[in-house]
């Protein structure tokens, strides 16, 4: 018997090989942005659950007499007032007005201190632009420090009337 020769009209198969997956630059960035705009829209959903645990603080609004810049005097206006109600100072102490004006504390509350703020000293994060207090309702005030674990703590104050 001689070798076989294939006919003229047989189809040589050739052994398939599967085909191998690659990721191209573009499906990089665009699986990565995916990723973070998955992220971001879950912290959107669920801000409060994202915050931590509680920070020992007693927030109250009222009207108080606050020394005016010049030192002559003091006036009354609408304050922010933070009571540090735990056993330990807080430092790296953040207040926010509305979730959009801040005002950040450079000295750590003490024990048992109170904190007194004109509203009008908050301004807006992303300008510069200060909160009015004649212009809008303090509707919520969120205060963040750090607690003597190293945690951040954040309590949420809600004032609807």
């Amino acid at each position: 018997m001689s070798p076989s020769v294939p006919d003229a009209n047989e189809v040589i198969s050739e052994p398939k090989i599967a085909p191998t997956m690659r990721l191209t630059r573009t499906g990089l960035i665009a699986s990565l942005t995916s990723m973070v705009v998955a992220g971001l829209a879950v912290y959107s959903l669920f801000p409060s659950s994202v915050g931590g645990p509680p920070l020992p603080v007693e927030v109250t609004l009222g009207n108080e007499p606050v020394v005016t810049t010049s030192g002559n005097g003091a006036m009354v206006t609408e304050v922010v007032i933070v009571k540090n109600a735990s056993d330990h100072e807080i430092p790296k102490l953040t207040i926010d007005i509305n979730g959009q004006y801040l005002m950040i504390q450079g000295a750590p509350l003490k024990v048992g201190e109170t904190l007194t703020m004109p509203q009008s000293i908050f301004t807006d994060k992303r300008s510069s632009q200060r909160f009015n207090p004649v212009k809008y309702d303090v509707e919520d005030v969120v205060v963040t420090g750090q607690l003597p674990s190293g945690a951040r703590g954040v309590s949420k104050f809600e004032f609807v009337e």
